[in-house]
């Protein structure tokens, strides 16, 4: 349940109607979106904080992102790791209990709500306003309104560093108030990343779901 409750939070992803013109928005999207078009690699390390409004619950991991052309990912948080070589999708969940690998054909994924897409989805269906800036920092921001019911947010913020324009923060307010802030760090964009991050071998032991049949 842990798990599907850290899923949701990554995959507050879907259609969304702009609320504001593309023309309001701060000239320094226009570099971000240049970089994360998914036409070359992404490497970045990462915190994610959630809390949970109902629950009163915090919690916190750390994970790594691997992207590639092609639909190539790989990403490690917690006790799970998803990875796809563009074409077969493993996902490994571990906890106390063992281990078990999930086995999908890629082409059988939603891919669009999928958290290896989570800055390119957040950067294409959305259209941001400038918020503040503080020093290397711009903070950009949207709110729902009437117009974007369909959107499972309530109020997404980028904070970007200005010299790069990489994203360094991404904070996520859903409908029911849970908070999903992710942290940053040392994000690297078109360097070269070994093929083997992308061939997984489901560990001796683990129980295996194979659901390409």
């Amino acid at each position: 349940m842990r798990t599907q409750g850290t899923l949701r939070a990554l995959f507050l992803l879907g259609p969304l109607l702009f609320s504001v013109s593309a023309a309001e928005e701060p000239f320094i999207m226009n570099k971000v979106r240049s970089l994360y078009t998914g036409k070359t690699t992404l490497e970045t390390s990462f915190t994610l904080h959630i809390f949970w409004k109902v629950r009163e619950k915090e919690e916190t991991k750390n994970g790594r992102l691997y992207c590639a052309p092609g639909d190539k990912f790989r990403i490690e948080l917690g006790g799970v790791t998803w990875v796809c070589d563009g074409e077969t999708y493993w996902q490994n969940n571990k906890d106390e209990n063992g281990e078990q690998v999930v086995i999908k054909r890629f082409s059988d994924l939603d891919a669009a709500s999928h958290p290896s897409h989570l800055l390119s989805t957040y950067l294409g269906n959305y259209v941001y306003h400038l918020k503040e800036e503080r020093g290397a920092t711009v903070v950009v921001e949207w709110k729902a309104d009437m117009a974007s019911r369909v959107s499972d947010a309530s109020d997404i913020r980028l904070s970007i560093d200005r010299a790069s324009g990489a994203i360094t923060a991404l904070f996520i307010v859903d409908k029911n108030g849970n908070e999903s802030a992710y942290s940053f760090k040392k994000t690297k964009l078109g360097a070269k990343l070994p093929e083997a991050l992308f061939d997984y071998k489901p560990p001796k032991g683990a129980s295996i779901l194979d659901l390409r049949k």
